[in-house]
């Protein structure tokens, strides 16, 4: 059979297409440096080269479909490398796997086959046999094709849509071009029509479907890039936090740092003078000397409860709500010991399991502790209440006393430093402040702070 002019322009211009995306596929991957590009390009010469040794069988005289070998050697050959670039392209091993041992099993049909086409060709077997047995696995490996391809397809993914139609146009234009090589050589092969050859079809089916795939990879790499800048969004977002976390572990830092300074260390430094005092007056007073010791035992107790109190803020053991109860009403009720006021407390039961953060819980404790310091202070009241409770993600508590009062322009102006170190930690806190006092009607203060909606998982 002599070829056509035209079918020669047309195969030169198709092969010129295949080639450039072969280029273009190699060069993506020293780009990428990912498998899948050379495997992609690998395939594409693979069907080039396999499409010319076609025209050379097709040269022979009563050429029969699959017994030329070099053909069938290169076409199996390009197909088992196309299964491979497929298996990194869709990922069925994460997707779905039995689309993944399907897959498997097709690269396992191609490698079959040919093992049996290279037996069959060794043997110098008829050329009409090892066409009937190379037309019969091509068949049965096109079922595999179209079982696998529908699965594949519920997956619903944009590029991997893509890679379903290129597939299914390689498919059917694979078959047509078998089937063709069966219909009656006189009208369908003449020699002056390119388009009415098997090799063209197959040819313009694999350059449809090459086109696909590009388009495919062009689509997951623009996916890639945006998961890619997403993700660094979100890695910027993490570090932001992590500052925040770290602009508050600083000055809980600084806070204990104070506390160390301005409470431990002169009750500290007092407990040193006392005991000079007192070893003057054991000789020549000794009832003042006993005060003294009296003092220092007080003073001592008293770095005592602060060093627990700053060991328990540090402790990231101690993050539930009902941990903060019972650090909370030990507190309250060590502060009222001797004093004239009554305390009455009210808090969540202990098998609350919210938590609370390291900076809020040592926040939430000091605000408290500087609320009932300011009702000992500077109320003189009988009684004084503490109330906690949680309602609606939100955690709610009041220190009442039936005390004195104030006006309430101090309040409002802020001139104490007890109230502008509990408006600070209530902004800390992203809380809500409210005090309500006039004189002689004693002071209620009310305040209220959002809970985190996590909880502690106990097992």
């Amino acid at each position: 059979m002599t070829l056509a002019p035209s079918y020669t322009a047309v195969r030169l211009f198709l092969d010129g297409m295949l080639s450039m995306m072969a280029l273009f596929a190699l060069l993506s991957y020293f780009q990428h440096r990912k498998p899948l590009y050379w495997q992609y390009s690998l395939y594409i010469a693979c069907m080039i080269l396999d499409l010319r040794l076609s025209d050379l069988g097709y040269a022979q005289p009563d050429y029969q479909p699959g017994a030329f070998y070099p053909e069938t050697l290169l076409e199996s050959l390009g197909y088992m490398v196309y299964i491979r670039f497929a298996i990194l392209l869709v990922d069925p091993i994460r997707q779905d796997p039995t689309s993944y041992r399907l897959m498997r099993l097709l690269l396992i049909g191609f490698a079959a086959a040919l093992f049996f086409d290279t037996i069959l060709w060794l043997a110098n077997v008829s050329a009409i046999m090892r066409s009937t047995v190379y037309m019969t696995n091509r068949l049965l490996i096109s079922t595999g094709v179209v079982y696998l391809v529908p699965r594949l397809f519920r997956l619903r993914s944009p590029a991997l849509a893509y890679f379903i139609a290129g597939t299914l146009l390689l498919l059917v234009g694979s078959l047509l071009a078998l089937l063709l090589n069966y219909l009656p050589v006189g009208s369908l092969l003449p020699s002056h029509s390119a388009f009415t050859f098997p090799i063209t079809i197959l040819q313009i089916s694999i350059v449809g479907e090459v086109l696909f795939f590009a388009m495919g990879m062009s689509l997951r790499n623009r996916q890639n890039e945006r998961q890619k800048i997403l993700y660094q969004a979100q890695l910027i977002e993490q570090l932001r936090e992590n500052e925040r976390k770290q602009d508050k572990l600083q000055r809980i830092r600084e806070d204990i740092a104070h506390d160390l300074h301005d409470d431990v260390g002169s009750d500290l430094s007092s407990i040193g003078v006392l005991s000079q005092v007192a070893a003057r007056q054991v000789d020549q007073d000794p009832e003042a000397a006993r005060a003294t010791i009296q003092r220092i035992g007080q003073t001592a107790r008293r770095v005592v409860t602060t060093m627990r109190e700053i060991i328990w803020s540090m402790n990231s053991a101690q993050t539930s709500l009902a941990s903060f109860s019972q650090r909370l009403q030990e507190m309250a009720t060590l502060l009222f010991e001797y004093q004239t006021a009554t305390l009455s407390i009210r808090l969540p039961d202990d098998d609350l399991t919210r938590l609370l953060p390291v900076e809020s819980r040592r926040d939430l404790f000091l605000m408290v502790k500087e609320m009932l310091y300011n009702a000992i202070r500077h109320a003189d009241a009988r009684h004084v209440y503490l109330t906690m409770w949680v309602a609606d993600d939100a955690l709610h508590l009041t220190v009442r006393d039936d005390g004195r009062g104030f006006p309430s322009e101090i309040y409002e102006s802020q001139t104490g430093n007890g109230l502008k170190s509990m408006r600070k930690r209530t902004d800390a806190l992203n809380g809500c402040l409210t005090i309500d006092s006039q004189p002689g009607t004693g002071t209620t203060l009310t305040f209220q702070c959002p809970l985190a909606t996590e909880e502690l998982v106990v097992g």
